[in-house]
């Protein structure tokens, strides 16, 4: 009996001293589950050409949907070229374009729920060059005031229209000094983009109207674009839980 407990005893010491020469694999390190993929707020743009595209640019190529995804959001354009806080568009065989004033009282548009929105953006101007500065005010404020109604949780901004011709006598640039009065009533901010092409070298990217900028053009002022938002405070919160609502109002 002495003889088999001393024989334990020696198995367990053997078993020990094996267990403290051999080095023991080193206990696996704890993951942490990166953050699961959120919806991210959506920018609702309310356009002209320069945001809804044409001339072979896409909306989601324009400058203005690509500085916005860049920026964080997700962005969802309305409107069409040719239009303006008071100028529309006659039929033309694919409809009547309202101005942005019209469509908003009317219902036009196809706005997503305003617990998606995280940035609304009101861009253009440039259309509305010959109408008198009083009315563009009171059109571009109620449009403003229209939106923020309709979302009152979201952050504004107002983009000014292109110089394309780089004239500072432009009547562009006075429509944007009206249109950045309107921004400071109406607590949104304001984005002057007046130099942009000039700045930027972006006059050769140009179509021939003088006007509309080709891919490249769209693809290099997105990036100023994006620039602008960040500068002015107004890039995605990172890491934001933004839930989704599916349904449209109607």
């Amino acid at each position: 009996m002495l003889v088999i407990l001393a024989a334990v005893l020696a198995m367990l010491a053997l078993v020990a001293l094996v267990w403290a020469v051999v080095p023991q694999a080193a206990p696996a390190p704890s993951v942490t589950a990166a953050p699961s993929a959120e919806p991210v707020p959506i920018a609702l743009v309310i356009g002209d050409s320069q945001a809804h595209g044409g001339q072979g640019v896409t909306t989601a190529t324009a400058w203005v949907a690509q500085g916005l995804l860049r920026a964080g959001y997700d962005p969802e354009v309305q409107g069409h070229g040719g239009t303006g806080y008071l100028k529309g568009r006659p039929r033309n065989g694919d409809g009547e374009r309202l101005s942005y004033l019209q469509s908003l009282q009317h219902d036009a548009y196809s706005l997503p729920p305003a617990q998606n929105v995280g940035l609304v953006v009101v861009q253009g101007g440039g259309n509305d060059a010959s109408y008198p500065d009083r009315g563009i005010e009171a059109a571009a404020s109620d449009v403003v005031r229209i939106l923020k109604s309709k979302y009152p949780h979201a952050r504004f901004a107002i983009v000014g229209p292109l110089n394309q011709g780089g004239d500072p006598g432009s009547r562009r640039v006075e429509v944007t000094e009206v249109l950045a009065g309107v921004a400071d009533g109406q607590d949104a901010a304001f984005i002057d983009a007046t130099d942009w092409v000039a700045d930027n070298d972006l006059a050769e990217h140009l179509h021939k109207d003088g006007l509309h900028l080709n891919q490249d053009g769209h693809d290099r002022l997105a990036a100023v674009f994006t620039t602008a938002l960040d500068d002015a405070g107004l890039a995605a919160p990172r890491w934001t839980t933004w839930p989704r609502v599916e349904t449209r109002p109607t």
